[in-house]
């Protein structure tokens, strides 16, 4: 009977969680004066607030809302007046993949870890946790077989400016050879040995002509050898139309601060890492309020080891 009861509590517990998380409408961009009434309480609207079931959104004269749920689709609001949260209930589905949903779904997810919310949600797994009697995970030293890199240096679009090319070797202490190849990854063209993670594309950069691909790869002690990466040193035009495409008027509002932000997902997710660093840098400083900017430029410097 005991077992059961406690079944029943970790069920609707559960039930909870997941009537909490999913369907929330997250705020993406405010501009003017907006507010949100719940409970008979009125409190400003911000970048990343829950929006909860029963609230009113009252937007005030050439105010403007954007606001997003889990499955990436965005929802814009710039009407003057009261509008209960009810009206976009069930409203969340989205029919493509796109680029745009499928980034309205990141900042979705980004934004939700940051909550209030999500901070319950995460009270309540524990206690759950702790109601079953799990004990703490046990973890060993990881030894050293292989290096890792980051998937998106696996083709790095070079424009001409610096940036490191880096890799982990976790728990290795020893030193690390890098090679460049030509395009073909048969003439080798530079060497260099290091034991830090990383070597700054500069060290080389002389020997690098724009339209060019090269290939690279790293060697360390005991393990195998990695594959060769490509690096293309892309043309002044070819970058340019990238970023024309990127600059082109966006469909829903957006303040600055989330304008380089989606710049710089973008620009990473399509391998323009010196660019993808440039944004996230803009984002961060434009709102240093917001700690989703702050936190992923942190995060962006750790995986490619910027130093």
């Amino acid at each position: 009977m005991r077992t059961y009861l406690l079944f029943l509590v970790i069920l609707f517990s559960t039930a909870e969680i997941k009537a909490q998380n999913g369907d929330e409408l997250l705020v993406y961009t405010v501009k003017g004066e907006v507010t949100a009434i719940y409970k008979q309480k009125e409190t400003a609207v911000k970048t990343g607030m829950v929006l909860k079931p029963g609230m009113v959104i009252k937007t005030g004269k050439e105010a403007s809302l954007t606001m997003i749920c889990m499955k990436g689709r965005v929802f814009q609001l710039q009407t003057e007046g009261s509008f209960p949260l009810s009206r976009w209930r069930d409203s969340c589905t989205v029919s493509s993949t796109s680029v745009t949903s499928n980034y309205f779904k990141y900042i979705w997810q980004q934004m939700y870890v940051y909550s209030p919310e999500h901070k319950e949600e995460m009270r309540r797994r524990n206690n759950m946790a702790v109601s079953r009697g799990e004990g703490p995970v046990k973890t060993g030293q990881t030894k050293f077989t292989k290096l890792e890199f980051k998937k998106e240096l696996d083709t790095l679009q070079y424009d001409g400016d610096s940036f490191p090319l880096s890799w982990t070797g976790n728990g290795y202490r020893g030193w690390y050879y890098f090679t460049l190849y030509d395009e073909k990854g048969k003439v080798i063209l530079f060497r260099d040995s290091s034991r830090l993670s990383f070597i700054d594309i500069k060290k080389f950069a002389g020997l690098l002509e724009p339209g060019k691909s090269y290939r690279w790869n790293v060697k360390a002690a005991s393990v195998p050898v990695s594959k060769k990466r490509v690096l293309n040193y892309l043309l002044p035009e070819q970058k340019q139309q990238t970023m024309d495409g990127l600059k082109a008027p966006f469909a829903f509002e957006e303040d600055a601060a989330s304008s380089s932000f989606r710049m710089a997902y973008i620009l990473e997710s399509k391998h323009y890492l010196a660019e993808a660093y440039k944004w996230y840098q803009e984002a961060a400083s434009q709102d240093p309020e917001t700690p989703l900017y702050r936190d992923q430029l942190t995060r962006f410097r750790n995986d490619y080891w910027i130093r």
